[in-house]
């Protein structure tokens, strides 16, 4: 295994200031150009870290700052889920290096507060992590982030109800089961991916084509009276954010689809010996038995230049550090203690991983775009949430007709590109 980056001393040094600075400007530069130094003098740096992940990064950081004499971290946890929105707010004043979801990537970007980043680290980025993860790092075909774990949602079961067989396809399980999902109220990240299960694309072939959405055909159609069959479907089950885990743990519901973060609570409701956790199962829409898609999601850390001004040693620590952060003897620590699966080929391929059923599933569904679709990163996601949700609630709720389907759809497509 590739522990560092060859630009490293004892293992975790800074890359050179003046390779930094030439990327930070825009530029790159060969490996040739770069030489192993630390930071000259004190840099302190501003680390953001998700929400209750403070623990878990202390060792980490601290084997940093060890390695890089005169370089100081302050670890602060912040909801990375509006880091985009923190962090846009006042660039200046925010951390040096953040964690965030991939899907805000584009905001960042577009708006001018992170940059490409440097050659030499772009190119550990590629070959230590999955495709996907990659994929979710970069825009436009330039990479702007370091990955350090993949998420998607799973299939959850009961395996007192279903085998391992049965929940391989959708009508096996809604046969000799239930499955549950909340359909009335509808969520768009968890229902919208239908369309793309039968080749419709949502923003483009590679989600950055704001006027890529294609919904407006006979597949799309397929998919809303999909929905709107489910309404007669006996083993189909209507829930609501609410009673998705009581509903499984009493047995009414025997699988639901659902992300990592719902499995403690599955386990809880019903006992770790009987759930299992599989991959999306196959599903019959229209006349055609198609793989079912989810949307993938990947983990990154991002470096915020502003804070550091024209310190280019600064620079050069924050991005060294987001490479340490992500490093694979770091993801493997993130997968020990807090369940993050990683990015990184080398311990996906762990006993570890290998052996947790929820882990195996995930790197199962974010290993192949058969299963999944890394969420597009454009501004315009923002609007799709809402336009997608109230589309497909409308349809299983009976307030759009069927011979209206289509002009919806198109309608839909033009909406959600800004036409």
């Amino acid at each position: 295994m590739k522990k560092w980056s060859k630009f490293a001393m004892s293992g975790l040094a800074l890359v050179s200031v003046a390779t930094l600075a030439a990327c930070g400007n825009g530029g790159s530069s060969d490996s040739s150009e770069a030489s192993s130094s630390s930071a000259s003098g004190d840099v302190k740096l501003k680390l953001w870290v998700p929400t209750d992940a403070k623990s878990s990064y202390t060792e980490t950081v601290k084997a940093f700052e060890e390695a890089n004499e005169g370089v100081s971290v302050e670890i602060i946890e912040s909801n990375d889920s509006k880091a985009q929105e923190n962090v846009k707010k006042d660039p200046e004043s925010a951390a040096d290096v953040f964690s965030l979801p991939h899907d805000q990537l584009g905001q960042l970007i577009e708006s001018g507060v992170i940059q490409e980043i440097p050659e030499q680290y772009a190119t550990e980025v590629a070959e230590n992590n999955v495709e996907n993860a990659v994929a979710g790092a970069q825009y436009q075909g330039k990479t702007y982030a370091f990955p350090f774990g993949v998420e998607s949602q799973v299939l959850i079961y009961n395996k007192d109800l279903l085998s391992e067989e049965d929940v391989k396809s959708y009508e096996t399980i809604t046969t000799k089961a239930t499955f549950g999902a909340t359909f009335k109220e509808m969520n768009a990240y968890a229902t919208g991916p239908l369309m793309l299960s039968v080749g419709n694309t949502l923003f483009g072939e590679d989600g950055e084509d704001p006027a890529g959405t294609n919904w407006g055909n006979e597949a799309g159609v397929s998919v809303l009276q999909w929905i709107a069959d489910q309404n007669n479907n006996s083993g189909f089950v209507n829930l609501d954010p609410s009673n998705v885990i009581s509903e499984f743990g009493s047995g009414k519901v025997a699988a639901f689809e659902s992300g990592p973060w719902d499995y403690p609570a599955a386990v809880e409701a019903l006992g770790e010996d009987k759930v299992g956790v599989a991959a999306y199962p196959t599903i019959k829409i229209g006349d055609k038995e198609v793989q079912q898609k989810a949307f993938m999601g990947v983990k990154l850390y991002a470096v915020n230049q502003a804070p550091a001004g024209d310190n280019v040693d600064r620079i050069a620590a924050a991005y060294a550090l987001a490479a340490h952060l992500t490093s694979a003897e770091s993801q493997a620590n993130q997968f020990e203690t807090r369940s993050i699966v990683p990015s990184n080929k080398d311990i996906q391929m762990s006993d570890a991983v290998t052996s947790n059923q929820l882990a195996q599933a995930v790197t199962t569904m974010t290993s192949s775009t058969d299963y999944t679709v890394v969420m597009p990163k454009l501004s315009e996601m923002t609007f799709f949430w809402t336009e997608a949700q109230a589309l497909l609630a409308d349809v299983y709720n009976g307030k759009i007709s069927s011979a209206d389907y289509l002009a919806r759809l198109q309608q839909f497509d033009q909406d959600v590109a800004g036409k």
